[in-house]
């Protein structure tokens, strides 16, 4: 079963698709997450940063938000970071072609950027910490569309304003964001 949804996010001019190749948990987005989450994290991302930084995707281009199984994830995880294992969320940003064939988006239209989550790793790891599902996969999404617009926390000064940023823009969503991300290495993300 696979699905596909658009959405445009008009304050900021971004187009939202969402795919859900060969979906094995659909149940889990509806319960949790909806595109309308998805625009909003995307129009609070950018009112918080673009003013800060000029950063900001063009408008009128497409953030492609695909859903993928955790050896799927953990495939590209290998071919594109070297990391042999399943994360939560991949970022490609314009080298989106990049991507397998059968994971790219239906059309072609402008893309900003490809957002690679993985809900069950996602939520395992959620209730493994103690957190809220929706929120963990919320502040994945964030996390990955932070670093779309070239932020990243390779030092503990970027850590610092990345997982602010994030956790200030799930927070107004009105979702309670784990604070153990800070200074985690992705070993002890595990689920």
């Amino acid at each position: 079963m696979a699905g596909r949804r658009n959405r445009e996010c008009r304050s900021v001019g971004i187009g939202i698709v969402i795919e859900t190749p060969r979906l094995q948990f659909v149940g889990l987005l509806p319960g949790y997450l909806d595109s309308g989450d998805l625009e909003q994290a995307v129009a609070l991302v950018a009112a918080e940063v673009g003013p800060k930084t000029g950063l900001s995707p063009p408008g009128g281009s497409v953030l492609n938000v695909l859903f993928a199984a955790e050896d799927e994830i953990r495939a590209l995880n290998h071919e594109f970071l070297g990391v042999d294992g399943a994360t939560d969320v991949l970022s490609f940003g314009e080298d989106a072609d990049a991507l397998p064939v059968d994971m790219r988006p239906l059309e072609e239209p402008i893309v900003f950027g490809e957002l690679v989550l993985c809900p069950d790793y996602v939520t395992r790891y959620a209730r493994r910490v103690g957190t809220e599902p929706a929120a963990e996969l919320l502040l994945c999404f964030v996390h990955g569309f932070l670093h779309l617009l070239g932020l990243d926390h390779g030092t503990p000064e970027e850590e610092d304003v990345m997982f602010h940023l994030q956790d200030r823009v799930v927070r107004r969503l009105g979702h309670s964001p784990r604070t153990t991300y800070r200074g985690c290495s992705a070993a002890s993300r595990q689920p």
